[in-house]
C-alpha cells in the first residue's frame, strides 16, 4: 500500500528546519505526526509553530511509534543514529525509514533495511528556513529520490504528496549530485557576499541593488545556455584587467579571501573559455601563469596550506569573540591530548551550530592526586594542529586558559554531583565528578553555548552533565556522540598511548564485553543474563584488573541487577525495591565497564535495551 492510499503514523528523528517542515506538510495531507525528537531551544520554537501539540520524545521512542520515520539529523550523524536505533529494535518489518541528506544514498540505512524496513533517500533540492514559508516553496520543488526498484513508487508517492517533483536518482551518483548542488548554491552565496563586501568597503552604497541585475542575468544565462553565457575579461583575453583585479583585491582591507576566491575561479573560468573557444590555448596558458604568479599573501594563503583556529587564553578574550558570533554556537570541552574521538566531537559540533568553540583545559579539580595531574599530557601545539587539519570542520576558536585564569582564587562555591556522582567512577575516584561539573558549569557560563557536545564513552559524566543542565535550567542542548573506536574495536582514549602492544591486546576484552552485552540484549536475554555474560568476558581476561562491569539505568546510573553490583556501591533501598521483578520487563540500559591494564584505567560502554524473550533461539556464544 502506498502512502497516497493510507494514513501513516509519522515520526521525525531530528526535527530541525527540514524535518519539522516536511512533517508539517505530511500532516497537512492527512498523515498523523505522532512524535518528534530534538531538544535545542530553536527546535522547540519551531515545533510550537509548525507542529503544535506533537510530543517531543527520545529518538528510539519516535522510531518505535512510527510507520514512517524521517531521519533528519546532520549528515555525519545519520549512520550512527540509524545503527543505534536498529540495535535497540527501533525499526520493524514493513515500516518506512527515509533520510533527507543529499550526500548519502541507501548505505547509511542498511541497518534499518536489515530489520525489514523499507528504506528511501529523499532530498529536497531547496533551502529551508524552518518556517511556514517553506510549505509553499515545497510545491513543484525537485526532490531527488533513491530507492530499490520495488519500493521506488513509495518514495515518488511521498514526494507527490508533499507537492514536489520526484526525480529518480541512482544511488551511485548521490555524492557527486550533492557536491554539484552545494557548489552552485552555497558557493554562489559566498561569492555574492564577498562581492558586496568589497563594494561596501570601497564606499559603494546599496551594493546589493547594484549587483542584482547583473547576477540575475548571469545566473539565468548560465542555466539556459551553459558556458555560452560566459562574459568578462578572461573570455575576451583581457589579461591586464585580470592582473589589475588581483592587485586591487590584494590591497583591499580585509579582502584576502576574496582574492583567493577570485584567483581559484579565474583558473576555472580560463579553462571554460578555452572549451567554449573564446580564447586560444596560448592565451589560456598566459592567463594561468599570471594567476599562479600572484603572491600567496594576495591569495589569502598561509604557510602549510591552511589557516588554524584562533587561540585565546583569557576569559575576557573568549567572551569578546563570543559576542561577535551570530547564530548558534557549540562548545566542545576537552583536556587536550586530542585523538580522533575528540575530532568526531568537533565535527558533530560543526554540523549542529554556526560556530564552534573548543576548550582545552587540564582541570585540576577533577584529579585525585597531584601526581596524576602532573602526569597528564599537555600538547597544545599538536592539539591546535589536529583541529586545523579538520579544514572546514575546524573550530572558530580555541580557548586554552591557564589554571590561574580559571581558578584565580580558591573556590568557595562548587557544584556537587550528589549521590549519583558517588557511584561507579565516583566511588573509585572520590570528588572527581564534583570537579567535572564545576568546570563544566564555569565553561558553559564563559562560552554561553547553544549546544554542548560530549562523547558517550564517559557515560556517567554525560548523564551527570544532562542532569546538571536540566536541574539548573541552563539554556544549553547537550548533544552526545557515539563512542569512537579504533579498527580493532578499542575505545579511543588519550590514555591508550600508555599501553604496550601486549597491554592493548589485553584491553580489547573491554570492547568485547560491550559487544557481547549488546548481542545478548538483542537475543532477548534478561538484565541478569546480559550482565553475567558481559562480566565473564572481561573477568577471565589476562592482564585485566576489573573495577566494575554493570548494567545501569541510563538516567540514575543505579545498577539494574540488585545482587550483581559492586559491594562498595550500594543502591538505595527504594531503588532496590523498584527493581524487584524487573527481569521480565523491557527497559533501556547502559552497560559500563572499567578496568586497569598495565596501570592504565580504561572505560568502555554501550547502550542497549532489555527485552526479555523478544527473540527466539539460543543465546549468542
Amino acid at each position: 500500500m502506498t502512502p497516497a492510499s493510507s494514513r501513516l503514523r509519522v515520526g521525525v528523528v531530528g526535527a530541525g528546519r527540514v524535518g519539522a517542515v516536511l512533517a508539517s506538510a505530511l500532516r497537512a495531507v492527512g498523515h498523523e505526526v505522532v512524535a518528534v525528537s530534538g531538544g535545542s531551544p530553536a527546535t522547540r520554537e519551531r515545533l510550537d509553530a509548525l507542529l503544535p501539540s506533537v510530543p517531543v520524545r527520545d529518538p528510539l521512542e519516535v522510531a518505535r511509534e512510527a510507520d514512517l520515520t524521517l531521519v533528519c539529523v546532520p549528515d555525519d550523524a545519520i549512520a550512527p543514529m540509524v545503527r543505534w536505533l536498529a540495535d535497540q529494535g527501533g525499526f520493524r518489518p514493513g515500516s518506512i525509514v527515509l533520510h533527507t541528506s543529499g550526500r548519502h544514498g541507501l548505505e547509511v540505512l542498511a541497518p534499518a533495511a536489515a530489520a525489514g524496513a523499507i528504506t528511501l533517500a529523499i532530498h529536497p533540492a531547496m533551502t529551508f528556513t524552518g518556517t511556514s514559508i517553506d510549505l509553499q516553496r515545497l510545491v513543484e520543488a525537485p526532490f531527488a529520490v533513491t530507492a530499490a526498484a520495488p519500493v521506488l513508487p513509495i518514495g515518488q508517492a511521498l514526494v507527490v504528496e508533499l507537492g514536489g517533483d520526484p526525480i529518480v536518482l541512482p544511488d551511485s551518483v548521490r555524492p557527486v549530485y550533492h557536491a554539484a548542488l552545494a557548489h552552485a548554491s552555497n558557493h554562489l552565496v559566498t561569492l555574492l557576499v564577498q562581492a558586496e563586501d568589497v563594494l561596501q568597503r570601497a564606499g559603494v552604497e546599496d551594493a546589493g541593488r547594484l549587483l542584482t541585475p547583473l547576477v540575475h542575468a548571469a545566473a539565468g544565462g548560465a542555466l539556459r545556455t551553459g558556458g555560452a553565457a560566459l562574459t568578462g575579461p578572461i573570455s575576451r583575453g583581457d589579461l591586464e584587467t585580470v592582473s589589475q583585479h588581483l592587485r586591487a583585491l590584494s590591497h583591499a582591507e580585509d579582502s584576502l579571501r576574496v582574492a583567493a576566491s577570485y584567483r581559484t575561479l579565474a583558473h576555472a573560468t580560463t579553462d571554460l573559455a578555452v572549451r567554449e573557444r573564446r580564447i586560444s590555448a596560448q592565451t589560456a596558458a598566459q592567463a594561468h601563469r599570471i594567476l599562479r604568479a600572484a603572491p600567496a599573501a594576495a591569495a589569502g594563503e598561509t604557510p602549510g596550506g591552511g589557516e588554524g583556529p584562533e587561540v585565546v587564553t583569557t576569559i575576557a578574550d573568549v567572551r569578546g569573540r563570543r559576542r561577535s558570533m551570530a547564530g548558534e554556537v557549540a562548545v566542545v570541552m576537552t583536556m587536550g591530548a586530542l585523538h580522533e574521538g575528540h575530532l568526531d566531537l568537533v565535527r558533530a559540533a560543526r554540523t549542529a551550530a554556526d560556530h564552534v568553540i573548543v576548550t582545552i583545559f587540564v582541570n585540576p579539580t577533577q584529579f585525585g592526586s597531584e601526581a596524576d595531574l602532573a602526569a597528564y599530557p599537555r600538547t597544545l601545539a599538536a592539539d591546535v594542529a589536529a583541529l586545523a587539519s579538520l579544514g572546514e570542520a575546524s573550530p572558530d576558536l580555541v580557548f586554552a586558559p591557564s589554571g590561574e585564569q580559571m581558578y584565580p582564587t580558591p573556590g568557595v562555591v562548587t557544584v556537587s554531583a550528589g549521590e549519583m556522582g558517588e557511584r561507579l567512577e565516583g566511588a573509585s575516584r572520590p570528588g572527581h565528578f564534583d570537579g567535572v561539573l564545576t568546570v563544566v558549569t564555569k565553561l558553559l557560563g564563559i562560552t554561553q553555548p547553544d549546544v554542548a557536545v560530549f562523547g558517550e564513552k564517559d557515560a556517567q559524566q554525560l548523564a551527570l552533565v544532562r542532569r546538571l543542565v536540566a536541574d539548573l535550567d541552563l539554556p544549553t542542548w547537550i548533544l552526545s556522540v557515539p563512542v569512537a573506536r579504533d579498527r580493532d574495536g578499542l575505545a579511543l582514549s588519550s590514555r591508550n598511548v600508555r599501553l604496550s602492544d601486549r597491554g592493548r591486546a589485553q584491553a580489547l576484552a573491554l570492547s568485547r564485553s560491550v559487544a557481547l552485552a549488546q548481542r545478548y540484549a538483542r537475543a532477548g536475554a534478561s538484565a541478569a543474563e546480559v550482565q553475567a555474560a558481559a562480566r565473564d568476558e572481561v573477568t577471565g581476561a589476562p592482564g585485566i584488573t576489573l573495577d566494575y562491569a554493570l548494567l545501569v539505568d541510563p538516567t540514575t546510573f543505579l545498577p539494574l541487577v540488585p545482587d550483581g553490583h559492586d559491594a562498595r556501591i550500594p543502591a538505595p533501598a527504594e531503588a532496590h525495591d523498584a527493581q524487584q521483578g524487573s527481569e521480565s520487563i523491557s527497559q533501556d540500559a547502559v552497560y559500563v565497564v572499567a578496568a586497569v591494564v598495565e596501570g592504565v584505567r580504561l572505560l568502555d560502554t554501550g547502550a542497549l535495551r532489555i527485552e526479555p524473550g523478544r527473540a527466539l533461539g539460543s543465546m549468542p556464544g
